[in-house]
């Protein structure tokens, strides 16, 4: 089902809009994690921090939407930097699954932390019906997301 956008709505604008201030405001946080993590390569370590029992690196390019090689590179760079390692893949005594080094854990803990606590403010003046019907309507837009190929 195709519905046109009202006009006076324009919610692409508002999620870049958004979308680029969380980036801008986790760029000038990455140190706090490791003192030469780029953003790009952040994100790859946040996938494998919430790959419950690790991930291989062919799952999480598709989990990211990117070519093997580039996953390939970001996790060199992650493990050169110390904050993944590679262990062997319990299902499959050759492969290898990539888990965040517990340090490594802590600090992406600890920075989602001041992440939730930082939203927690902005959202501050908001009821709590606003924030739960704002959450579900997130979830919504994810889920109908994931369902377009």
């Amino acid at each position: 089902m195709t519905r046109e956008m009202p006009e006076d709505v324009d919610v692409d604008y508002e999620l870049t809009r958004f979308v680029r201030r969380v980036r801008a405001r986790s760029m000038s946080r990455l140190g706090e994690i490791h003192p030469q993590l780029d953003y790009g390569t952040f994100l790859f370590l946040i996938a494998i921090c919430d790959a419950t029992d690790g991930i291989r690196g062919s799952e999480l390019a598709e989990q990211l939407g990117v070519h093997k090689s580039t996953a390939s590179r970001a996790v060199s760079a992650l493990d050169s930097l110390g904050l993944v390692q590679r262990i062997p893949d319990p299902d499959d005594g050759r492969a290898q699954r990539l888990v965040p080094e517990p340090g490594a854990r802590a600090k992406v803990e600890a920075f989602r932390q001041k992440s939730h606590l930082r939203l927690s403010a902005i959202l501050s003046d908001w009821t709590a019906d606003e924030v739960t019907s704002f959450a579900s309507s997130l979830a919504r837009l994810n889920d109908a997301a994931e369902q377009i190929p």
